[in-house]
């Protein structure tokens, strides 16, 4: 069974809930054995206002935190970027996590794209 860890999102998370309750039933649905593991925001908002040392921190939280699943799925377009283009960015000098951004980038989707595409 394909293990996810959904990425539930801090608006999803605090101000529609009904969002990540769907997203657990779609993906449970299509056969995934899904997981929220503990996690902060994506890092968005500080990467967006400038702030990379906050926004590399937060992405270091998460990819340790999805790291064990076999892909990531994220309800909104927005954090699924973040990760999949922002983190390998961001973390790019950084020997000890570029590469593991770049991993975490390449098995991460919008909910959509991975109902669709995986």
């Amino acid at each position: 069974m394909t293990r996810v860890g959904l990425l539930v999102t801090c608006l999803a998370d605090m101000f529609r809930p009904e969002i990540g309750f769907a997203s657990v039933k779609l993906l449970e649905q299509a056969g995934c054995e899904v997981e929220v593991p503990l996690q902060s925001c994506c890092g968005q908002p500080a990467y967006n206002a400038g702030d990379e040392k906050d926004a590399a921190a937060l992405a270091k939280n998460m990819i340790a935190a999805f790291e064990p699943f076999d892909y990531v799925v994220v309800p909104s377009g927005s954090c699924g970027g973040m990760v999949k283009v922002h983190y390998p960015r961001l973390l790019q000098g950084d020997a000890a996590w570029s590469a593991r951004a770049a991993a975490l980038a390449a098995k991460t989707h919008e909910l959509f794209s991975f109902l669709v595409n995986v």
